[in-house]
């Protein structure tokens, strides 16, 4: 499912509503001399400009050339009839009714959550806690509250909470953290729990308080000022023994020496993810890695760029500053922070107000005497004999037995007691069932979604579906592009570096009478100077000097950069074809990626295609970002 939606999110965004055109539109361009309005171009590709990934230059030639493709699929699968089977309806239904959420709530209603959240983020909360589980299934809950209740009395009376916290909560972390959960600020704990720390007074006992996981109690042991986020970039060693720590000290002496961080990184950081990348993060706040990574983070700047090396429970790191982001205002954040709290369970308790604004809008009547007479017990089932006209929103008239069923779903004790919520959900479904015609932007959005769908489907059928099923083509394919699924061709090497010329030749002696490398290592450790790679390397892999020989004789060296690089090779594995049971999701990746590139060729020599080059031109001069 996860796969579909990522799918149908790129389709949408070559989507558009194929609106019916007025006779004064202006023509792009035509396909078997049905006109294409250019409307349609200039509000897709307005509308996803900005998608254009950094440093791509927008070219309204190879826009047209997706937009003329866009136009074949979609009318390719109507042609096929796509359009009318019914899982794709049933899929349709259901995106429409999840593309109207937004338009069923007040987005003014919780602006005033956005600005709570926004002043919470302005500060941290320390706090630690003590939990007694009981899910929200749980039927008997009274045991939980009773013994969380107890614990607060206790700490009241003076009970040391951290002890406490270790002999009675059931958070397993509390055995070892005493309850003590660190610095959090706004939506980084369930809302509940953000909610009691930022109203339990510093120092104090908070209340007894309920989320999913159970009944709380917390104590606030501090509050600072935010410190916004930082970003750095760090070099991590993953061996925590002496070995690490040796390896660790000599990188931080060729940082302190001049050696490029960044290089450093690429060659001896344990962090893949982020080696290649110059050893660089994605910035965060405080408290949000693990200790002490995140306090030494912060205590960097320009003036002190460079952490000494320290140990988490990763490994051994040492950290490079590279900029710190200040709190930013509430005119930078607000939308961000919109988004958040419309997901967040915090809003989800709010009133919708739009019924009520509907209400106002729409002419509605109500039959009281037919209203009082369900007053009587006798009047909850169904009839036949009373069912009179009831309630009239705009052309919709709904009857008491709407209402006696209403009241049946939502087990009312009568149909009265649920007769406002009774109008609330017709003015509601009344409002749904025309939004298309009275909401020019969901119109727009649904068309878009509803083309999305029909071209996954499209997509499914000719393009992933036959690569999937056809074995045959598949090892075709992989046979004709072999080159393409060659494993790296690697070296098991010993690698090592110095600035310091006078080691060379003891280093050389040293390489070519051992082949052992853990020995080597221990030996290793005693040269301050010396930093040591050793394994299977990519011989691609900058650690080597660019040209390095890779045959297996005595160990050689090499001057790059002010270092000089002892490379010893000890083994060595050619790049070789991988089967292709282990490298069959790329290849039926690309295999799909072929028959899409056929597919669209024939379709194109199918389809007849004129373009309007003067219109065409003058859409280039209209949107700006052509230029």
């Amino acid at each position: 499912m996860r796969y579909k939606l990522n799918t149908l999110a790129f389709c949408v965004l070559l989507s558009f509503a194929a609106q019916g055109q007025q006779k004064k539109e202006k023509v792009l361009l035509e396909i078997d001399e049905q006109p294409v309005y250019q409307s349609e171009f200039i509000r897709l590709f307005t509308k996803n400009h900005p998608l254009k990934a950094a440093g791509q230059k927008p070219s309204i030639e190879s826009d047209l050339e997706l937009f003329i493709d866009y136009k074949l699929k979609v009318w390719e699968a109507k042609k096929l009839k796509l359009d009318t089977m019914p899982s794709y309806l049933t899929e349709v239904a259901k995106y429409r009714e999840q593309l109207m959420e937004p338009y069923l709530t007040d987005n003014s209603y919780i602006d005033s959550l956005v600005q709570q959240a926004y002043d919470r983020s302005l500060k941290e909360i320390k706090a630690s806690h003590i939990l007694i589980k009981s899910s929200k299934k749980s039927k008997d809950t009274l045991p939980a509250f009773a013994k969380i209740s107890q614990l607060r009395a206790a700490l009241l009376a003076g009970a040391d909470f951290s002890k406490l916290a270790q002999q009675q909560s059931e958070d397993p972390s509390a055995k070892k953290n005493g309850g003590d959960l660190g610095y959090f600020s706004v939506f980084r704990m369930v809302h509940p729990f953000e909610d009691a720390a930022y109203k339990t007074p510093l120092g104090e006992i908070s209340k007894i308080f309920r989320t999913r996981f159970g009944y709380h109690i917390m104590k606030v042991t501090d509050m600072r000022d935010s410190m916004g986020e930082i970003e750095v970039a760090h070099i991590m060693i993953r061996d925590t023994t002496s070995n690490g720590k040796s390896t660790i000290d000599k990188v931080h002496r060729q940082i302190q020496n001049g050696e490029a961080f960044e290089e450093l990184s690429k060659k001896y950081s344990d962090d893949r993810r982020s080696a290649n990348k110059g050893g660089r993060l994605q910035r965060f706040t405080l408290g949000a890695l693990p200790p002490p990574f995140g306090e030494i983070s912060f205590s960097l700047s320009e003036e002190k760029k460079y952490s000494q090396p320290f140990r988490t429970a990763f490994g051994w790191h040492v950290v490079k500053f590279i900029k710190h982001y200040p709190i930013k205002t509430f005119e930078e954040v607000e939308k961000e922070l919109f988004d958040k709290v419309k997901k967040d369970s915090r809003s989800q308790s709010l009133a919708n107000p739009v019924a009520e604004r509907l209400k106002k809008e729409y002419n509605l009547q109500t039959n009281l005497p037919a209203k009082e007479t369900l007053k009587a017990p006798e009047q909850f089932g169904l009839s036949d004999s009373s069912n009179s006209w009831l309630l009239v929103v705009e052309k919709d008239t709904l009857t008491q037995n709407d209402l006696r069923t209403f009241a049946k779903t939502k087990n009312a004790s009568s149909p009265l007691s649920v007769f406002d919520a009774f109008v609330d959900d017709r003015v509601l479904s009344y409002y749904k069932s025309n939004l298309e015609t009275t909401n020019e932007e969901y119109k727009n959005l649904f068309h878009e979604y509803k083309n999305g769908l029909l071209l996954f489907d499209l997509m499914e059928l000719k393009v992933w579906g036959a690569a999937q099923k056809d074995s045959l083509g598949i090892e075709t394919f992989y046979t004709a592009n072999l080159e393409n699924y060659k494993t790296k061709a690697t070296a098991n090497a010993l690698v090592l570096t110095t600035k310091n010329s006078k080691e060379v030749e003891g280093l050389l002696t040293l390489l070519k009478n051992s082949s052992n490398v853990d020995s080597l290592k221990t030996v290793l450790e005693g040269y301050k100077d010396v930093l040591v790679k050793a394994g299977d390397l990519e011989k691609e892999s900058s650690i080597f000097p660019q040209k390095t020989d890779f045959s297996m004789h005595s160990p050689q060296v090499y001057l790059e950069n002010d270092n000089h690089v002892l490379v010893k090779i000890l083994g060595k594995k050619d790049a070789i074809a991988q089967p292709l049971g282990e490298v069959k999701g790329k290849v039926i990746s690309d295999y799909q990626n072929q028959i899409q590139e056929d597919w669209l060729r024939s379709l194109r020599a199918q389809y007849s295609v004129k373009i309007n080059k003067r219109r065409l031109r003058k859409i280039k001069k209209q949107l700006s970002f052509y230029e």
